[in-house]
């Protein structure tokens, strides 16, 4: 299999599997790796990116979130075609795959999946809005009626920096855990068109924030922030639907916003589920032979 077909931009694929993320990574010295899966007859079935490191004399390739297959492909070309794509890989290397789907896991299991909330956003407005839990529609209807000026803007790694450290403090209060500030730095480098910050300003300083990384015709909630101001006016809820809005006009379909850890940050999973997402379940992490 050819390394050097990346996936199609077009699909609407987890931001892990996208060409944009692998681009990131290379700007952080990283490799990704991305192949077609092709059938007998010569059609793309679906795709898989590996990210390729060396950890000393290691070689580890690992496949988060994949792979992607198309429609209806059969479970039985599933596990032949992963096969030869493990059979791809380097030889001497630690080959690990994080499943998209939990059906599909094989291999010995190292770590167990996890859960992700996912906006439809080819819902109606309407629609949109009465999925809504109600208490989490009250304060957006409170942070509406306020009269909030909102911008939003693709995000500067130069201007905007400082803003990461912002969120790097209330993750570590809040205990819970996303990727460090290079990735962020990494992929508004590489592709910064497809970068999305929601902001809200008062007296000249940022109150509250929003990022969002674009991929396709899908949108990851990547990180955000918001102060004492921010909490007190429900900014995240008011920041959450512009950007709804905003990425659904401009025709993305899907919108991620990330793990829901009930556990370690259930304020965060209670704002995430009560903006009417849905929960997805991922598929666990797998030493494959």
């Amino acid at each position: 299999m050819s390394f050097d077909c990346p996936p199609c931009p077009d699909i609407a694929l987890p931001l892990q599997q996208h060409p944009h993320y692998a681009r990131a990574v290379a700007q952080m010295g990283g490799r990704c790796a991305a192949t077609d899966i092709i059938s007998p007859q010569g059609g793309v079935m679906g795709t898989a990116q590996w990210v390729l490191r060396r950890i000393g004399p290691l070689r580890v390739a690992w496949l988060p979130r994949g792979p992607i297959w198309g429609p209806d492909t059969p479970s039985a070309f599933r596990r032949r075609a992963l096969r030869r794509l493990v059979a791809g890989i380097p030889p001497r290397s630690l080959r690990l795959v994080t499943f998209e789907t939990p059906n599909d896991a094989t291999g010995l299991r190292l770590a167990s999946g996890h859960s992700i909330a996912e906006l439809d956003l080819t819902a109606k407005t309407e629609t949109l809005r009465a999925a809504m839990h109600g208490k989490w529609r009250n304060r957006l209807c409170r942070a509406e009626r306020a009269g909030l000026s909102i911008t939003h803007r693709p995000f500067d790694p130069g201007s905007d920096a400082p803003l990461l450290a912002l969120e790097m403090s209330q993750r570590r209060i809040q205990r819970y855990r996303a990727l460090p500030p290079g990735f962020t730095l990494a992929f508004a480098r590489a592709t910064p068109r497809a970068t999305r910050i929601f902001e809200l300003r008062g007296h000249g300083e940022c109150t509250a924030y929003m990022l969002f990384l674009l991929h396709g015709s899908a949108a990851t909630y990547h990180v955000g922030w918001t102060g004492p101001v921010g909490r007190s006016v429900s900014a995240h809820n008011l920041l959450l639907w512009r950007a709804m809005l905003w990425l659904r006009h401009t025709g993305i379909t899907r919108l991620d916003l990330g793990r829901v850890d009930t556990l370690r940050a259930p304020g965060l999973a209670r704002f995430k589920l009560g903006s009417g997402a849905r929960i997805r379940l991922i598929g666990p992490t797998c030493l494959l032979i």
